[in-house]
């Protein structure tokens, strides 16, 4: 089992993963995607720009390297509640470990997609740059990102259950989450993601407040006399 001390700061993981994709986001997916290809050109047979992409992309990464060890602390804190109903199975611990493993790995493949098509005129003939592979990144990078909301989604489903079951986190979180998996579904558009990764972040601090030692002092003696 991991300590105590790992635990409690990886669960600050999802709401630094927030923080760093959104604005790994305005960097990564800036610039036109859609416009002339003059205006394309103009813009990505620029080495600054292209740095700009760059930035973004490392920046994404790392958030979705942190979200790694998030997903890994709420997977951890489901299946310490399960383990004290053994009658539950792991079937919810599994759900959130699946649904962020997936979400990763296509998120990262996403933003992979974006990054190297976006700057591939650093390695073209006199830095050529092919707006409509750029367009066709756009979508595709985007669809990927979108479809592995889906992964997302279960995360958030198992882990609203396993509140409401546990009381892991405040009753009001599996509502908020409940909300926050539909939006993850469909992620498509573009606001129902700002709602799902707001869930992340609210769930990220409280259960970093929940898994303090001082917190855990004070649960200890109610949950003892109930």
């Amino acid at each position: 089992m991991a300590s105590r001390g790992l635990r409690l700061w990886s669960s600050l993981g999802g709401l630094v993963f927030v923080v760093l994709a959104v604005v790994g986001a305005i960097f990564l997916f800036d610039g036109p995607s859609d416009s002339s290809p003059a205006k394309m050109t103009s813009w990505y047979g620029s080495s600054s720009n292209r740095a700009h992409v760059h930035i973004g992309w490392v920046l994404t990464g790392l958030g979705l390297f942190v979200l790694i060890w998030f997903v890994a602390a709420l997977r951890e804190r489901v299946r310490e509640s399960e383990a004290a109903a053994p009658e539950h199975g792991t079937f919810l611990s599994t759900i959130v470990l699946m649904g962020g493993t997936v979400y990763v790995a296509v998120a990262m493949a996403g933003i992979a997609v974006t990054d190297g098509i976006r700057t591939m005129s650093d390695d073209t003939y006199h830095h050529q740059v092919y707006s409509g592979v750029i367009h066709a990144a756009g979508d595709a990078s985007y669809l990927l990102v979108v479809t592995g909301g889906v992964a997302m989604a279960a995360l958030i489903f198992a882990s609203s259950v396993a509140v409401r079951r546990y009381e892991i986190l405040p009753h009001w979180v599996s509502w908020f989450g409940f909300v926050a998996g539909v939006a993850a579904i469909f992620s498509l558009f573009f606001f129902t993601m700002l709602v799902w990764l707001l869930w992340v972040a609210v769930a990220s601090v409280l259960l970093f407040l929940r898994a303090r030692p001082a917190t855990a002092a004070r649960r200890e003696p109610s949950a003892a006399t109930s």
